[in-house]
């Protein structure tokens, strides 16, 4: 070696303040390293990696066999299987595992490499181990308050479905003591505004969303229990053509209402006793606006007809979702909301519409 290129070489000290900086960095990150020669089985820990298992250098681990001993017996066994796949494959090893040292467990993050002899034969391994403990309670405590919640809502999921059949149970019973044929329509209809709120809560307790609710399993659900109610006696179909699409609760809600109040209106007034009919609703959303038309082939308006109160009610119900509201009358009756779809909390998925 020359005399330029040792004075260009770090000297003894220089390197002894590198190593020290290493071992700060490491200490303050809560990581260290390790190396294993294979053939020899030898281990060898750094400063800094002691520190992370909280033992002393001369209790550091010489063998694989000591170091294991150091992992939970319930982790011991993947930790190896980790440890062999790198040497089979040559694939770095990434796993966590806890440690005992001194009855106190730790957990601990270890991402290992394997380094090869010039004939491809395992040569050693070497790794780096951080302290995750903080970070593990962290996640425990957090999975915990979750399972709460989730427990919670789904308490109060349970109590909102009880109050609302038992709104609808004093409704029904209610209507039943009506002779007034008039008000016992008026507390059907009431029933089955209540239902349509119903319908949202189920489907917002068993998708286990809160803020969303899928428009074409929420809408054909309404439509299902419309037939089997109002339109239980008559020779009236509901033809369904529903776009899959995630509707905001707070549009939800009314568009529900504006389907349930049509398709009342319809069997009570587009047809005449005993004839058959088509009530056809259809859902789509497209450049982030959904429309939903409910149309049926009954008699429409009566000229000169005035607005009456379900149409008030579905004009009312469009306001609050910033929609605007058709009723067109021709060959039947026609009602089309078109609104924009909340930006960030609705949006479509394509889909095959039912």
């Amino acid at each position: 070696m020359t005399r330029n290129q040792l004075a260009g070489a770090p000297s003894a000290g220089a390197l002894r303040t590198e190593h020290e900086r290493l071992l700060a960095a490491l200490k303050a990150a809560r990581a260290g390293t390790w190396a294993w020669k294979i053939a020899e089985d030898i281990v060898e820990w750094d400063d800094a990696l002691c520190g992370v298992y909280g033992i002393a250098r001369e209790r550091a681990p010489r063998t694989s066999s000591e170091f294991l001993a150091l992992i939970h017996p319930d982790d011991r066994r993947r930790a190896w299987q980790k440890i062999d796949a790198c040497i089979e494959t040559g694939v770095d090893a990434d796993y966590r595992f806890r440690a005992i040292v001194d009855g106190e467990i730790r957990w601990i993050y270890d991402r290992s490499s394997l380094v090869k002899n010039p004939d491809g034969s395992p040569a050693y391994m070497v790794g780096a181990c951080l302290d995750v403990t903080d970070r593990q309670r962290i996640e425990a405590e957090r999975n915990a308050a979750l399972e709460k919640q989730t427990l919670l809502l789904n308490e109060l999921g349970h109590r909102v479905k009880n109050h609302l059949a038992m709104i609808v149970s004093m409704l029904r019973l209610k209507g039943s003591r009506q002779t007034d044929p008039a008000a016992r329509l008026d507390f059907e209809r009431a029933i089955e505004r209540v239902n349509t709120i119903a319908y949202l809560h189920g489907q917002l307790y068993r998708s286990g969303q809160v803020q969303t609710v899928d428009a074409q399993a929420y809408l054909g659900e309404i439509c299902r229990n419309l037939e089997h109610s109002v339109l239980s006696e008559s020779d009236i179909a509901i033809v369904c053509q529903l776009q899959p699409c995630a509707l905001h609760v707070d549009q939800a809600v009314p568009i529900g209402l504006i389907l349930n109040e049509f398709v009342t209106n319809a069997a009570k007034y587009a047809f005449a006793p005993g004839r058959s009919g088509r009530i056809l609703v259809r859902f789509r959303v497209r450049n982030g606006r959904g429309t939903l038309t409910v149309s049926d082939n009954g008699r429409g308006f009566a000229p000169g007809t005035q607005p009456g109160v379900g149409s008030r009610l579905m004009r009312g119900l469009a306001r609050q979702v910033g929609g605007r509201l058709r009723i067109v009358s021709a060959n039947g009756l026609t009602c089309s909301l078109s609104f924009a779809v909340t930006p960030g909390e609705a949006g479509t998925s394509a889909g095959t519409e039912a």
